[in-house]
Formats: structure tokens, C-alpha cells, sequence
């Protein structure tokens, strides 16, 4: 069972219901905040909501991109959309050419983190056959880009010549063209993974799809990367 906390501003008693987001099932549980109540207070119908989910079996939380209190929860553990972000960090590399109006196979992509990891291992090998080239912004990256040379024949792409779109795995490094931060506190700057054909609310779409792909229960090339609002950055070329 996945709980989901929503916060309703406004006077109201506790309420619970049974519902789907996309394919998720859920029980929701509303803990309502009107204009003054007391912090006591607000903690006790934390708490009750809290204790009323985990009681139903739930271990997990969903949470609204507003919801203010994620750092008071201490039964409830909130989904965290990072491990997804890091397992699909090439779908949101392509995704994020396509947005910038650059052809993936004329693209350059920069994989940037403070040290080599599993995650941009991962995301280098499938990204080799569908781009022009790739950067790699890490200690031992030079290395590990003549092994990708190597196996796959790419280009081993040089700092000085710069990336179309940058996927990083930490903070620092360098960064290129629209940048998506898959670590904790990144952001993904303007772009949202979704499901095809499934309509998920976007204030909890990440958590959702990070929930599914846990359970095995999403396949790769059932993402679609889409441009959640207008970004400001250039794209050098």
C-alpha cells in the first residue's frame, strides 16, 4: 500500500479514500490546515494522518510538489524520484536534445559527477550509439572515454569542445547547454519524465513513476521526456 498526504487549507475533519494515480493505487488521507490553526495542532493531525496510514500498511508517501511539511513526517518515508532520475539519466540526456532542437545523432552529451559511478557507466554505454559524441567530466573520465572508443568507435569528445546538453550526477563539474542535476536538491530545469498514454498529475508524477520503476513495473522505453516550462538557457553548439 502507497499513502498519499494532501493538505487542504482550509476547515475540515480528518478524511481518507481509496484512489489511482495513473496506475498506482493509493490511500489518501487529507489533513486539513485552516488560516490559524495552532502548530500544536497541525502536529497532532500530522501525526494522526501518520499513524493512520502506516496502520493501513502503508510505508511510503506520496507528496504534492507544495506540500510544506515533508521534513516533519517521522513514520512515513516520502518517494524520492533521485534513483530514477540517476537509472534514466539517458532518456532525459535525449530528451533534452530533442528539446533543444538538436539531432541526436549530431548531438554531444556531457556526463558530468565527482567520480565514475554505475549510474553514468550505465548511461554512457547506451547513449554511445545514438549520439555524435560524449563528454565525460569526472576523475578517470579520459580513460573511460578511450575504453567507450574502444568498444563503440565513439569520438572521445575533449572539455574544451563543450556538450549540447549536460547530465550530472553531482554538484560541480562543469556544465553544458540545458543541464539536468540528478542528485539530491538538482533539478531537472524545465523537463519532465512521463508515461505514455498515462495522465499523471504533475506535482507527483516523478514520485509515481519512481514508485513503478522500483517495482520493475516500468520499462524504459515507456518514458517520454516533455519540456515542463520555458527554459532561459542557450545551447551552445
Amino acid at each position: 500500500m502507497v499513502g498519499r498526504l494532501v493538505l487542504v487549507r482550509e476547515k475540515g475533519r480528518f478524511r481518507a479514500e481509496e484512489g489511482m494515480l495513473g496506475p498506482l493505487k493509493v490511500l489518501k488521507a487529507m489533513v486539513f490546515e485552516p488560516e490559524g490553526l495552532a502548530p500544536w495542532r497541525l502536529r497532532r493531525r500530522l501525526r494522526r494522518a501518520e499513524r493512520f496510514l502506516v496502520r493501513a500498511g502503508a510505508g511510503r508517501v506520496v507528496l504534492g510538489s507544495d506540500f510544506p511539511y515533508r521534513d516533519r513526517l517521522t513514520l512515513l518515508r516520502p518517494v524520492d524520484p533521485v534513483l530514477l532520475w540517476r537509472g534514466t539519466a539517458d532518456v532525459l540526456a535525449l530528451g533534452a536534445l530533442d528539446v533543444a532542437g538538436v539531432p541526436r545523432r549530431r548531438g554531444r552529451v556531457a556526463l558530468s559527477a565527482p567520480r565514475l559511478c554505475p549510474e553514468l557507466e550505465g548511461a554512457a554505454e547506451r547513449l554511445c550509439p545514438q549520439v555524435r559524441g560524449l563528454l565525460i567530466d569526472a576523475p578517470g573520465g579520459e580513460e573511460y572515454a578511450r575504453y567507450l572508443q574502444a568498444k563503440f568507435g565513439l569520438p572521445v569528445t575533449p572539455l574544451a569542445a563543450g556538450a549540447d546538453v549536460t547530465a550530472a550526477f553531482g554538484p560541480g563539474g562543469g556544465r553544458w547547454g540545458r543541464a539536468v542535476e540528478l542528485y539530491e536538491g538538482g533539478t531537472l530545469n524545465g523537463l519532465a519524465l512521463g508515461l505514455e498514454g498515462v495522465e499523471l498529475p504533475p506535482d507527483c508524477a516523478g514520485q509515481v513513476l519512481a514508485l513503478l520503476w522500483e517495482r520493475g513495473e516500468l520499462r524504459r522505453g515507456e518514458l517520454q521526456v516533455s519540456c515542463a516550462e520555458r527554459y532561459a538557457g542557450s545551447y551552445p553548439r
